[in-house]
């Protein structure tokens, strides 16, 4: 399946994240970041928002956003865009690990709540404590 990402956070998180992701996969022309700065409107970011999606809905089969934090101006951004694009999906909880595996699996998997759910697990997955007790053996 063809889509693509929208990524929108607080400041430059999404951007920089997108930047991160780039280094390690090389430019991806079906993900676009956007953040919310000190001092911009929300309505500013939301109107950016829709034109990104209606870009996305012309050349893509369908765009899952991902944002930062759930109950933030940007996660509030995206759910007003339900009510035209009522299949949207979004994804709270921003992370480099959940963006790769978006991105990896996007075109072989066709179940998109499956892929996200997956990517999920790969982030949840990577969230590992690391101090003294880590690097012993348990028998």
């Amino acid at each position: 399946m063809k889509r693509a990402f929208l990524v929108i956070t607080h400041g430059d998180m999404g951007t920089e994240t997108v930047k991160s992701m780039e280094l390690l996969m090389g430019p991806q022309e079906n993900v676009t970041a956007l953040g919310l700065h000190p001092g911009e409107s929300v309505d500013s970011l939301r109107d950016q928002a829709y034109e990104v999606l209606a870009k996305n809905e012309d050349q893509y089969e369908e765009t899952i956003v991902l944002v930062d934090l759930l109950g933030g101006s940007p996660s509030n951004v995206s759910l007003s865009t339900l009510a035209k694009y009522r299949e949207l999906k979004i994804v709270t909880g921003l992370s480099l690990p959940l963006l790769i595996n978006l991105l990896n699996f996007s075109e072989a998997e066709a179940d998109t709540e499956k892929l996200i759910n997956d990517s999920i697990d790969v982030a949840k997955d990577g969230m590992k404590l690391i101090d003294k007790n880590f690097l012993q053996h348990k028998s």
